[in-house]
């Protein structure tokens, strides 16, 4: 796939995310992670990685910003996921695809509430502590896990539909370029 093609999907993916970050919605229910699979699947591992972080920065400007440390641990943990996407990118199969999509999930519980116990002050800095952040969080990874992969199905899925009108979106997966 081409240069251009890839960045005027780059740029869909992008709005996607914005939009889906500032309009109303459950706590961690938004299509950042699954645009990152997708883009690190279909676009190639810089794009998996970009857009997502790309997407966050814009919309934040907007949203406001945050603890700086707390933010680069969402931020890293979205570029995991284009991560994952990249990893799966030789298989069209969807429990792979899915997989990724909750394990990515599980890593962005995992270090953002690691990450808010370690540089906030809302827990003493102790296991225990460690242990009332990743409890208070549940709540959040749930919405998380299901966003994710509602947000990961819908988005592969509409790639597979156009796919079917617009040939440069045809993926084999055998002799991809993945770049």
């Amino acid at each position: 796939m081409c240069f251009k093609n890839k960045l005027i999907i780059a740029l869909v993916l992008v709005a996607v995310g914005i939009i889906g970050r500032l309009v109303p919605h459950l706590w961690n229910m938004t299509p950042i992670a699954g645009i990152a699979i997708l883009s690190g699947s279909r676009l190639g591992f810089k794009w998996g990685v970009g857009l997502p972080i790309l997407a966050m920065f814009i919309a934040d400007i907007f949203i406001g910003f945050y603890s700086t440390p707390i933010m680069l641990a969402v931020y890293f943990s979205f570029a995991l996921s284009g991560v994952a996407g990249f990893l799966v990118r030789k298989t069209g199969k969807v429990g792979m695809i899915l997989g990724g999509s909750a394990l990515s999930a599980l890593v962005f519980f995992l270090v953002t509430n690691g990450a808010v116990w370690a540089f906030g002050a809302m827990y003493p800095h102790t296991f225990f502590g460690l242990m009332m952040s990743y409890t208070a969080g549940l709540p959040f990874f749930q919405n998380q896990i299901i966003g994710d992969l509602f947000f990961t199905s819908a988005l592969f899925a509409v790639w597979e539909v156009f796919a079917r009108a617009v040939p440069f979106l045809r993926i084999r997966f055998e002799t991809r370029n993945v770049s």
